[in-house]
């Protein structure tokens, strides 16, 4: 035989054997390779807790726009963004000289009207006086004359008609004396009322006067915003600045909860919450209010929760994620809720896809509880089944329980509904 030849003889032969592994391992590992290869996990005891989520902001309480009592120039800033100010402290002035030429305007004609309503520095009063003493000291010489004449008649010295004319004079003066003491009365009341309407009037004019220099309506507040530039010509309302208590332990968590779960939000609920700027921290808090009117084009309620646990970086404008609690257990048998899909739970036993006959309770976003038809440690089908016969042989990936929940998860700043 050639060399040529057994070369060729060679060749044939390594193809022969080549062709032969390779249908043998065609026949015994091709039909499990080409299975639908699913994703796995187990059941498992754990808690399991019903809710849904809405997002959420660390705010003050209320917040207090600053805004101008009238118009004019502003013309000094006390406080800037950023600080701490108490109650009645002074925040801004907007001067009108107006204002100010009221407020002398007034206090001048209160300082006349009370000159003038003084018993002993009124000129009013004392031409009354001095005419009351005037006719009493002529009184008193007409009473002397009318004696005389009295006295003088009895002697035959002197004329009836003298006597008459004696006292007809006396009548006149005392007459005359008591209408200068009316008058004086009358007189000393209109004064007092002058004076009791300019004392009114300095008061609104000092009233006008102090509302040029705005101030803190609320005690432990800090300024929220940049107040307006010095010289800015202000209107009434203008919103100078706005200032709140932002004090860690005094702000609330406001949420917008939509309106198809707003009717499960119950005062004094729990809540969970996250915040974006607290990884892997958890707080915990209780509804302390739920505002009534929702909002016109989100269609979300606002619902105020106290917050249970606080921490001292807490600051306002901070976002997260609540859960409202709705039901909760400690202990129950669970799956990741994906486990269920179109309101059924798949496993895999001895490699093929099976229906099971498991019925659902608490379902949240991350887990759903399993409350009959399971047993702890089944491998339960976590991947989409579409199109997947029951009974079909597939092939299976495990994923740990607890990170299969964890796929769940919404994303930062995601909103979402759903449970906790």
């Amino acid at each position: 035989m050639s060399k040529r030849r057994a070369t060729a003889w060679f060749r044939w032969i390594v193809l022969l054997a080549l062709a032969g592994a390779a249908g043998w391992t065609t026949w015994r590992w091709g039909p499990e390779y080409f299975q639908p290869q699913i994703t796995v996990t187990k059941v498992v005891d754990g808690p399991v807790v019903q809710a849904f989520y809405a997002t959420g902001t660390l705010q003050p309480d209320r917040e207090y726009p600053i805004r101008a009592n009238n118009p004019g120039a502003l013309v000094e800033v006390k406080a800037d963004k950023g600080d701490r100010v108490s109650l009645g402290q002074a925040l801004a002035v907007v001067a009108e000289d107006a204002v100010q030429f009221h407020f002398s305007q007034a206090k001048a004609e209160r300082d006349q009207k009370a000159k003038l309503a003084d018993e002993k520095t009124s000129p009013v009063l004392a031409d009354f006086d001095a005419r009351m003493t005037s006719t009493g000291e002529l009184l008193e010489i007409a009473r002397r004359q009318q004696k005389r004449l009295s006295d003088a008649i009895e002697r035959a010295a002197a004329a009836e008609a003298d006597l008459d004319r004696a006292i007809d004079r006396v009548r006149t003066l005392v007459g005359e004396f008591a209408a200068l003491k009316a008058q004086r009365a009358t007189k000393k009341i209109e004064l007092d009322k002058d004076l009791e309407v300019a004392e009114a009037a300095l008061k609104i004019a000092q009233w006008n006067l102090d509302r040029q220099t705005v101030r803190c309506p609320i005690d432990s507040a800090t300024i929220l915003t940049r107040p307006l530039p010095i010289g800015t010509r202000i209107n009434v309302n203008d919103q100078l600045m706005v200032l709140a208590d932002v004090r860690p332990d005094t702000l609330i968590m406001r949420a917008q909860v939509d309106e198809e779960d707003i009717t499960r939000v119950k005062l004094g609920g729990s809540v969970r919450m996250t915040l974006y700027a607290y990884e892997n921290r958890q707080f915990r808090g209780t509804v302390k209010k739920i505002y009534e009117k929702a909002d016109p084009d989100r269609r979300t309620f606002e619902v105020d929760v106290e917050m249970s646990d606080k921490d001292p970086a807490f600051a306002d404008g901070m976002t997260g994620e609540l859960a409202f609690i709705v039901r909760e257990k400690d202990s129950a048998r669970i799956v990741p809720s994906q486990a269920v899909q179109s309101g059924k739970v798949y496993i895999v036993r001895n490699g093929r896809l099976t229906l099971s006959d498991a019925t659902i309770g608490l379902r949240s976003v991350e887990r759903t509880e399993i409350a009959t038809g399971l047993t702890d440690g089944e491998s339960v089908v976590i991947s989409p089944v579409l199109g997947l016969a029951e009974g079909t042989r597939v092939r299976t990936v495990f994923t740990d329980p607890i990170q299969a929940a964890q796929l769940n998860r919404p994303k930062k700043q995601e909103i979402f509904k759903g449970g906790f």
